[in-house]
């Protein structure tokens, strides 16, 4: 199949994917904590085997994202994890990396979905979309805060029109994401965990290297929606 935007090592990507008919494709913890293991160590010109990483070698969930990887296939800057579907910044950093490091992450997380819970078939609804972000900033801008929001659908049905009429509403918003675990938005406010080795921040431009204005960011992105 051929894509819109085929993939091009530099630039940056959108990439995002959903359950097969909405299903929910992380249903506990450990499912969300295997995705992101997967996100770290399939992103590597090396093969690997996370059953091996993980029960043969007895690491822990913070030691796998904590080992030494070849050199990467690409770049992530955001990240968010919702129950039935994913997003992800990309950009790619060598030729057919975006390719590579989808095929490991996407069939690496379906085997372990469906031996854990006893199903056969696709997970995904079909091969992953992309959008090629190009060098519009804006666009690049609103992504990363796009991202970051997202997982408010989860417990503020109908966020953005809230966000209009409550600051009280606002502010539970903002402290959910703060306590979010299963995107990067944690990271980007200075929050010290294991997860931040997911993110390679150096490939994108400065906002997404300082903490206070990411904070300042957010803040504008809550009062222009």
């Amino acid at each position: 199949m051929l894509r819109k935007d085929p993939f091009v090592t530099g630039e940056y990507y959108h990439l995002y994917n959903r359950g097969i008919d909405k299903r929910v494709i992380f249903k506990l913890v450990r499912d969300y904590e295997r995705f992101m293991m997967l996100l770290y160590v399939a992103n590597s010109k090396d093969s690997f085997r996370l059953d091996d990483l993980v029960t043969r070698q007895h690491n822990t969930f913070e030691e796998v994202l904590l080992l030494d990887r070849s050199e990467p296939l690409v770049s992530i800057g955001a990240w968010s994890l919702m129950s039935n579907h994913f997003h992800l910044l990309i950009r790619q950093d060598v030729d057919g990396g975006i390719t590579k490091f989808m095929k490991k992450l996407g069939t690496g997380y379906s085997m372990f979905f469906n031996i854990k819970y006893q199903r056969k078939g696709a997970l995904f609804g079909g091969l992953f979309k992309s959008k090629l972000i190009g060098v519009d900033d804006v666009y690049l801008r609103h992504l990363f805060g796009y991202l970051h929001l997202n997982p408010l659908d989860i417990k503020f049905s109908g966020w953005k029109n809230k966000i209009k009429q409550s600051s009280d509403e606002t502010n539970g918003m903002k402290k959910f994401l703060e306590e979010y675990r299963y995107s990067s938005y944690q990271d980007y406010i200075g929050v010290d965990r294991v997860e931040k080795n997911i993110l390679t921040t150096e490939s994108f431009p400065d906002y997404f290297k300082d903490s206070k204005e990411f904070k300042n960011f957010v803040e504008d992105y809550f009062i222009v929606l």
